[in-house]
């Protein structure tokens, strides 16, 4: 009984600390690619949970098994990883092209949370109701065609997902807390007009 007491704190302690100096959620919201710097720097500690991926040196990605089919767009973890309250328990990344309408990119973590706890805990954001309980969005921002590829502005008018169409010529990138019928996700998004210039600066990881 007492070795497994000790086998459980062992675990638990690491687990912990791994939580601790891991706040791939605080770089994912920023929904900028710094995030893949971000996962490459944990990849050690990543690497027991998931598979990884490397490209350009000094970054890192988790792949799905196939991002533009809805049903292979995602991967769980083999153990969840915790952020303060928060149990990450996989990561999803999703691409649709919807010709005319845009193209549409998601990425981030599957959280095995309520939704409004996970709005709670991540305070720190500026949350926008969009549907109570279902939907809320954070750091919308937005660029028009003619704009320098890093420039974006913030986004006073922000549409959502593929259930609007972002205004003719722009592109739109925010963060979503989304509850679905299988799963509640944080997630960062960019849609609407996505050059291949601007994909490659936004999402390294696709190439």
């Amino acid at each position: 009984m007492t070795k497994k007491i000790v086998i459980l704190f062992l675990l638990f302690s690491s687990f912990t600390a791994f939580a601790d100096k891991l706040p791939l959620i605080e770089s994912l919201v920023l929904c900028n690619p710094d995030f893949f710097k971000k996962v490459y720097e944990n990849k050690d500690e990543l690497t027991s949970h998931v598979e990884i991926k490397f490209f350009n040196n000094n970054q890192a990605y988790i792949p799905v098994p196939n991002r533009v089919d809805i049903t292979k767009n995602f991967v769980f973890f083999s153990t969840p990883i915790m952020y303060k309250d928060l149990i990450i328990k996989g990561y999803y990344d999703s691409a649709m092209d919807l010709k005319k309408i845009g193209k549409y990119y998601f990425w981030g973590f599957i959280i095995d949370n309520d939704i409004k706890q996970i709005k709670n805990t991540l305070s720190f954001l500026n949350w926008k109701e969009m549907e109570d309980n279902l939907l809320y969005i954070a750091n919308p921002m937005i660029r028009h065609i003619s704009d320098d590829v890093q420039t974006w502005h913030h986004n006073t008018g922000t549409v959502v997902g593929v259930k609007t169409i972002p205004a003719p010529e722009t592109t739109e990138k925010l963060l979503l807390l989304e509850k679905g019928e299988n799963m509640t996700l944080l997630i960062c998004s960019i849609q609407g007009v996505v050059t291949p210039e601007l994909l490659k600066q936004e999402r390294p990881d696709i190439h």
